[in-house]
């Protein structure tokens, strides 16, 4: 931020029928439909000590409705250390 606004494109790749969905380390062929979904541009970063985001946490199982997880275990895998960051975030207070 030093230097100036931040961004970030969030892409998708689109799998076909066959496609490998159940492991993060096996990436879809190359030819396979790509989509940006939008960018996020971070222009100022605010003091936060006791924001609204002090106790948000991510997890990657919570989805909207008619959005399904793939079948790969990573994702059941992250959502328990998301929380333990959470607790111990929530536990430490602000660091600012």
């Amino acid at each position: 931020m030093a230097a100036g606004k931040v961004a970030f494109d969030f892409n998708l790749q689109l799998a076909q029928p066959g496609d490998r969905i159940d492991s993060a380390v096996v990436p879809l062929p190359d030819d396979r439909r790509k989509v940006n979904m939008g960018r996020l541009v971070v222009k100022s970063v605010a003091a936060d000590s006791a924001g609204e985001c002090l106790n948000i946490t991510f997890n990657p199982i919570i989805l909207p409705k008619g959005v399904e997880p793939s079948s790969d275990p990573m994702l059941s895998a992250r959502a328990a250390p998301y929380v333990v960051g959470l607790g111990r975030r929530l536990g430490e207070g602000a660091k600012q």
